[in-house]
């Protein structure tokens, strides 16, 4: 089964980002982290997360920017630094619409820069878009670049 992993500090967010995945019937696992730190970990297999059965390696990743432990810039960087998560679809999932922070984004190693939505039904069809990627080719997904913000188009 594909897996995304959901990374924001907000349990709000992630409350939603669930319940989206819940209401939209995705045929991917949702699992989420509160951190950057525990991310990590996550990615590592470390402690709570060796078991790969319960908690296997994503096969895309939404990342919020902004957390209190690290931010998503430098979980990307990690993530793109290591041989054994480098290859893993990342999306920058932000309420950031800074130029600035698109740009590095996408230096940094980003896939997608997508903006948080403002309801319920715009997230919905935005876990849906994750599912066909999933299903296809999340690296390279035409339903998620829907929804991606480039530096290009500003």
């Amino acid at each position: 089964m594909k897996t995304l992993l959901y990374v924001d500090d907000s349990p709000d967010d992630r409350f939603l980002l669930q319940r989206a995945c819940r209401t939209g019937r995705v045929c991917f696992l949702v699992k989420t982290l509160a951190g950057g730190i525990e991310a990590i970990r996550y990615l590592r297999g470390e402690s709570e997360f060796a078991n790969r059965a319960e908690h296997p390696l994503p096969d895309l990743i939404f990342l919020d920017l902004k957390m209190f432990d690290m931010d998503g810039f430098q979980v990307l960087s990690w993530i793109r630094a290591n041989p054994a998560t480098r290859a893993i679809a990342v999306a920058m999932f932000s309420g950031s619409f800074i130029t600035k922070d698109i740009i590095k984004g996408y230096a940094e190693g980003a896939d997608y820069f997508i903006p948080k939505p403002p309801d319920l039904d715009t997230l919905v069809e935005i876990v849906h878009a994750a599912d066909k990627g999933l299903a296809a080719d999340p690296k390279n997904c035409e339903a998620l670049e829907r929804f991606a913000i480039r530096p290009e188009s500003m």
